[in-house]
């Protein structure tokens, strides 16, 4: 049996004054659909196929005896989107319009139609034809008495021409549709691109201006402590110095309670003095950094240690061997200064212990710093990192309340949190983490020690 074939329909208009002539078309045009039908009835007869599959051209004929006639079934096409792909036009259709007054009014419609123009008279020259019409690649003429074969060519050509030209413009149109709906999107995102770049200048001024005011709030702030510091401290020497010139002068006149009372001024007045360094050492803290260096906190911290002096009923101990980080040498300095100081500050056992210690927690390491003195609630945990919060654990040490709250800064700053963990009677343990960073080599030994102690 023969392959489907596609059946393609083309629909062809004839407008001719003459009978005849339809007649004449439709017989050329309906032998080419008999041909194609005998070629299918001879291939199931006989047994041929034909493994090429091939396109069969059938012709939808319509007629029109004068150009005004024709000139609406045109218009009738297109209404129904049915429109003609070839037309075959007389020139002469008395007594209404000639071929080319047709022809006029249907390109007037429908530009695309392909035209011939048959006649046997010269009723034209081509020049006289293109100046009506204009030069067109889509009008042939055929002169009369034309040949069947003549007309079956045109009318294979032009209807396929005519489908291809319409197949292209359909996709052109589909380029077009698509180009705009892209440019449409373009326009849209730069449209949004633009809002955003606007945003986030208006951002970026508005951070600049922040950046402004912080820093002349910082600039104010280190003003005002390095002031309010010297006018304080000013004074604050002076009555020290007057208490204890007291003290020698009329020591021995005095009564207990009075020389306990002088004592206690000059322990207020130190209290006071060290609330105010304690607020200068806060105010400076991230302000002119020195310059950051490696520190190599295993022979840092025994240094730190012998700075605090500890009492001798209280051993201050290093659990395991400590990396080399990169920090302003101050910095952790004051951070361990601190916890290790309050931890002796606040002992209340005859025989006590500090552990500094170190971990190893991926981008960070976590000190440690332990005691076994007398705890603090939970309660109080975030509390006693606040400036000027203190803990009445022990009435013979009166704290500032500054240190834990500087060294939560100086944590912070690096990227680092610090936190508590502590049990009533049983002591604290102080944490911090502290970014890695890319130091000496020693570092590696360390993290393989901390990996095997774990294991």
């Amino acid at each position: 049996m023969n392959e489907a074939k596609k059946m393609n329909v083309h629909r062809i208009l004839v407008i001719d004054d003459n009978p005849n002539i339809h007649k004449d078309f439709q017989t050329i045009l309906a032998e080419e659909h008999d041909s194609a039908a005998l070629d299918d009835l001879r291939a199931a007869v006989f047994g041929q196929t034909n493994n090429e599959s091939k396109d069969k051209s059938v012709y939808e004929m319509d007629f029109a005896s004068q150009g005004q006639e024709g000139f609406e079934k045109v218009k009738e096409a297109l209404a129904q989107n049915r429109p003609y792909e070839l037309a075959f036009i007389d020139m002469r259709m008395p007594p209404g319009w000639d071929g080319l007054k047709t022809i006029e009014s249907i390109w007037g419609v429908d530009k695309n139609i392909q035209v011939v123009i048959c006649t046997a008279y010269s009723d034209y020259s081509w020049g006289e034809i293109t100046q009506r019409l204009g030069k067109s690649e889509n009008l042939l003429i055929l002169k009369k008495p034309f040949d069947s074969a003549e007309v079956s060519q045109l009318a294979s050509a032009l209807t396929e021409k005519w489908n291809l030209a319409r197949k292209a413009s359909m996709k052109l149109e589909e380029l077009e549709q698509m180009v705009k709906e892209r440019a449409k999107e373009l326009i849209e995102k730069n449209n949004q691109l633009k809002m955003e770049i606007a945003e986030r200048e208006q951002a970026e001024l508005k951070l600049a201006e922040m950046i402004k005011k912080v820093e002349n709030s910082n600039k104010e702030l280190k003003d005002f402590a390095s002031i309010v510091s010297h006018d304080l401290k000013a004074p604050l020497r002076g009555v020290k110095t007057l208490a204890l010139w007291i003290l020698d002068d009329c020591g021995d006149k005095f009564d207990t309670k009075a020389t306990q009372q002088m004592n206690l001024l000059l322990e207020r007045v130190e209290r006071i003095y060290n609330l105010i360094d304690g607020v200068l050492r806060y105010s400076k803290v991230g302000q002119n950094d020195g310059a950051h260096v490696q520190v190599n906190l295993d022979t840092f911290i025994p240094e730190v240690i012998s700075m605090v002096v500890p009492p001798e009923h209280i051993n201050v101990t290093v659990e395991n061997k400590l990396p080399s980080i990169i920090c302003e040498e101050t910095h952790i300095m004051q951070v361990f200064q601190n916890l290790i100081s309050n931890a002796i500050k606040y002992h209340d056992k005859p025989q006590g212990w500090i552990k500094v210690g170190c971990a190893d927690e991926g981008d960070f390491w976590k000190f440690s710093v332990a005691d076994n003195g007398p705890g603090i609630e939970e309660k109080h945990f975030e509390r006693i990192f606040r400036m000027f919060q203190t803990l009445n654990v022990n009435e013979n040490v009166q704290g500032t309340g500054v240190g834990l709250t500087v060294a939560k800064k100086i944590v912070e700053l690096y990227g680092g949190r610090i936190w508590i963990e502590s049990e009533v009677g049983q002591g604290s343990t102080f944490f911090f983490t502290f970014p890695k960073q890319k130091t000496a080599h020693k570092n590696e030994e360390i993290e393989t020690e901390v990996i095997c102690a774990k294991g």
